[in-house]
């Protein structure tokens, strides 16, 4: 546990090159699953803070998994305009 703790915003680097990287090949369905997993990694960091924690760490945790939590909205919201723009594009032609 100590390694997703000292790394976490490591991993959230890495989903989020991972979801535009899927927007780019055009893949819908793994860059909405990128971006609840992203949703997820935070909900989890953010309660394992409140419930295994003491002091100032907890409240370091409570903050990354936070940010988490405000990356998978913004990654929800560019998901959603992406499905969008497409759909646009396939009734179009």
């Amino acid at each position: 546990m100590s390694f997703i703790l000292n790394n976490c915003l490591g991993i959230g680097i890495i989903f989020g090159l991972i979801f535009f990287v899927s927007i780019v090949v055009e893949k819908r369905i793994s860059s909405l699953l990128v971006s609840l997993i992203t949703l997820l990694f935070g909900l989890f960091l953010t309660f394992y803070a409140a419930n295994k924690m003491n002091g100032f760490e907890a409240i370091d945790v409570y903050v990354k998994g936070l940010i988490f939590v405000g990356e998978a909205l913004i990654l929800v919201v560019v998901t959603s305009i992406f499905i969008v723009l497409q759909e646009r594009k396939k009734k179009a032609l």
